[in-house]
């Protein structure tokens, strides 16, 4: 058995896949599928491109908020419906319709601490539940005038989903996708032996702790990950969508699932409802596990997790099981 890898820049981060398989071949078909799925994805989700003649779905949602229905692909639709679930179970702590407010604190462009009648004004127009899905049509309307959607915390982990089915279709048993932190294991190591994936350090450059996972997405939501200092101040791009300022009750959550859509989307909704919530929400969905990280550098970790996890003793953090 042979390996084979590959990395391309898509959705604003380095995918790196690897695959092993018994020909260069199969091995090349799988690994251009895959990056296929992501490339794919991207042109759907992407709302910042300027091009008005290949608009993205997401963009055209936008620009037709308040106005009427836009028909939309099926993958969109399957991102909004995921989303919208998720919404309504962690009560709002996750929401796609955020772009208003990650628009005023210029994520994306240049960032910028907005005032509080800017921050009012534009939660007005986020409410996941104002995001009208016609699952029979495939269409989807934003039922406000400056609504916005932003999928930034679904559609990687989507597209890895897609990725990992085109390289199952493809035949490939064993292999490892890293999309900017996205993890996705399939199966085993060649030899039969589980795939580590690192949690890192959020204060630090090193590995805190060691997952082994087969067949499981590992997805990290942190402080660290697009930020700007101001005045002593972290401000990070993990926004409070009942709020619109950052939720800083934990400064990284890692999730394990089956699915890497599912694992994307809990990351950031876990982060958002700090530790307590986001440990009872983890438990009420199935096959999910988690680590939080807490200011006061507590690790929390669900008990089903302590079998696979390993603890490097870097930093000073105290591990806690739930």
């Amino acid at each position: 058995m042979q390996e084979f890898s590959d990395e391309k820049f898509i959705m604003d981060t380095l995918i790196q896949i690897t695959v092993f398989s018994e020909n260069e071949q199969q091995g090349s078909k799988a690994l251009q599928d895959a990056f296929t799925a992501f490339e794919q994805i991207n042109k759907l989700a992407d709302r910042f491109t300027d091009d008005q003649s290949d608009l993205s779905d997401v963009n055209k949602i936008n620009q037709s908020a308040g106005i009427g229905p836009v028909q939309v692909s099926d993958h969109t639709i399957n991102m909004l419906e995921r989303s919208k679930y998720f919404s309504e179970i962690s009560d709002g702590a996750f929401d796609v319709s955020i772009a208003p407010i990650m628009d005023l604190w210029g994520f994306g462009s240049n960032w910028r601490i907005p005032s509080q009648d800017e921050l009012d004004k534009a939660l007005d127009q986020v409410d996941y539940r104002k995001i009208e899905i016609d699952c029979l049509n495939d269409t989807v309307i934003l039922t406000e005038p400056g609504m916005g959607l932003d999928l930034g915390g679904v559609a990687k982990g989507y597209a890895t989903d897609r990725a990992v089915m085109a390289l199952i279709n493809n035949g490939i048993e064993h292999a490892l996708i890293n999309a900017g932190g996205n993890i996705y294991a399939l199966g085993t190591k060649p030899d039969g032996s589980l795939w580590q994936v690192g949690v890192q350090d959020p204060r630090g450059n090193g590995i805190i702790a060691i997952i082994s996972v087969k067949d499981k997405a590992v997805v990290t939501s942190g402080d660290y990950q697009r930020y700007f200092i101001q005045g002593g101040v972290r401000y990070h791009h993990i926004l409070d969508p009942s709020t619109g300022q950052q939720a800083r009750d934990v400064i990284q959550a890692t999730v394990v699932n089956d699915s890497a859509t599912d694992a994307d989307i809990l990351s950031t909704a876990i982060f958002v409802l700090g530790p307590e919530d986001g440990v009872n929400i983890a438990k009420e969905v199935e096959n999910t596990e988690l680590i939080i990280i807490t200011p006061d550098k507590q690790l929390l970790y669900t008990d089903k997790l302590s079998n696979q996890l390993v603890f490097t003793g870097k930093g000073e953090y105290h591990p806690i099981a739930r």
